[in-house]
């Protein structure tokens, strides 16, 4: 099935066919500004995996609650 994805697509006129699957770019977007985030803060290195798992965890539950609000929000002004 990805494969089918990749050979419709022309990279630089047309955009990567994954519109159904753009909520799983949130993970590696998260987890990466979180190591990123985190490499500059801890004093040691051996800290950074830990904390920047659990930023990831807190970012991921903080967007899930952001658009759990937003979800409300647009069904009662409907």
């Amino acid at each position: 099935m990805f494969a089918s994805l990749l050979s419709e697509w022309q990279p630089f006129l047309t955009p990567m066919p994954i519109y159904d699957y753009w909520y799983w770019l949130l993970l590696p977007l998260c987890l990466i500004f979180s190591i990123v985030y985190k490499s500059v803060k801890c004093e040691d290195v051996r800290q950074i995996p830990r904390a920047a798992l659990g930023i990831t965890i807190w970012i991921l539950l903080g967007m899930g609650a952001a658009a759990l609000v937003l979800t409300v929000v647009v069904r009662i002004l409907e």
